[in-house]
């Protein structure tokens, strides 16, 4: 029976480089390995509203305007998404993109000329949405909550000659 026995610098070595597999199999991107399958679907929008700092503006509920059954979020199994909505009295559109993701996140990068048909919803070409666990349920809802300075005569003449606002953007999205 033959015993091997490494030697300090060849064990030492041999350890680096197990541990150099390990690590990059990770990346800072994507620490745990998630693939689009994860959130593959069509969600809904349950929440979207801009939420002036300015408490003489009245909060804009985006939700309240658009046709809620032509308004939703298709993640495809491929990283691509969809986002599709439709305010009452106007057309449908349709906004396409990549998305990555990590245990806790989405993120949303729209294709490049989509600013124009994102600004009716106060979005910007990157959104990163937070990956929320339903109990109870199949699937995850997606969040978010940031502050940003909008615009927003761009969602609605009714705030025509206001400059661009601080205020909390908050959006709900749930599986369909």
């Amino acid at each position: 029976m033959r015993i091997c026995r490494f030697h300090k610098g060849k064990g030492a070595i041999l350890a680096a480089a197990i541990l150099l597999v390990v690590v990059a199999g990770c990346s800072e991107e994507n620490p745990v390995n998630v693939t689009p399958d994860e959130v593959a679907g069509d969600y809904s929008f349950s929440r979207f509203e801009f939420i002036p700092l300015a408490t003489a503006v009245q909060p804009a509920n985006i939700l309240d305007t658009l046709i809620t059954a032509n308004s939703f979020l298709k993640l495809t199994h491929g990283g691509q998404f969809l986002l599709n909505y439709q305010f009452k009295e106007g057309p449908e559109s349709i906004i396409a993109g990549n998305f990555s993701l990590t245990a806790t996140q989405v993120k949303l990068l729209a294709a490049a000329g989509s600013e124009a048909r994102l600004a009716p919803l106060l979005l910007d070409p990157t959104v990163h949405l937070d990956r929320i666990p339903e109990e109870g349920q199949i699937g995850e809802r997606l969040e978010l909550s940031i502050v940003k300075t909008a615009d927003l005569s761009k969602f609605s003449d009714r705030y025509q000659g206001l400059p661009p606002l601080q205020g909390r953007l908050e959006i709900i999205l749930t599986p369909r």
